[in-house]
């Protein structure tokens, strides 16, 4: 069993923004030194055949893509921090705690950014973990506008799961 969250919905939303930031600063240095690779002088094809300069385009093509879809995130997260507001439904920027299967777990409702992870305890620790659950998700969608104590059946991957939603903050 997952131990209990003891901390704050914005001490959570500011895990995710440390961490979200921290992989935008590295993505932008990883773009920036492809982008340099490409277009060094060095760089420049000895035939027909090399295509490092080329390749090295497409990879800061796509780093720098995966920063505006971060920047979005991270957009979204700030706007629930400074928009929170405390309420009983489940709504995009609720953290929330579900029982599946025996197993208690702890989400962060977003718009965007699925599949983050933070822990909230110290390195080694057992301490919980949350992870944004993406509202366009299966499982996301349908627990939009639940309340704690609210039981649904989702069909996720050819089998149906039970939910039970135990805490929206």
């Amino acid at each position: 069993m997952e131990p209990e969250v003891n901390h704050s919905k914005g001490e959570v939303l500011m895990r995710f923004l440390e961490q979200v930031s921290s992989e935008i600063a590295a993505l932008t240095a990883s773009a920036r030194a492809a982008h340099q690779a490409a277009t060094h002088e060095e760089s420049k094809a000895e035939d027909r055949h090399d295509t490092f300069a080329i390749e090295a385009s497409y990879l800061a093509a796509g780093q720098s893509a995966r920063v505006m879809e971060l920047e979005k995130v991270r957009t979204e997260l700030e706007g629930y921090l400074s928009g929170s507001r405390e309420s009983d439904l489940v709504v995009p920027g609720s953290l929330l705690s579900y029982e599946s299967d025996g197993a208690i777990h702890w989400v962060l409702m977003a718009k965007s950014g699925g599949g983050f992870r933070t822990s909230l305890g110290k390195e080694g620790a057992r301490a919980p973990t949350v992870q944004i659950l993406s509202t366009t998700s299966p499982l996301g969608s349908e627990l939009l506008g639940l309340r704690a104590g609210d039981e649904i059946e989702v069909e996720i991957r050819g089998g149906v799961r039970e939910f039970l939603v135990r805490e929206v903050r």
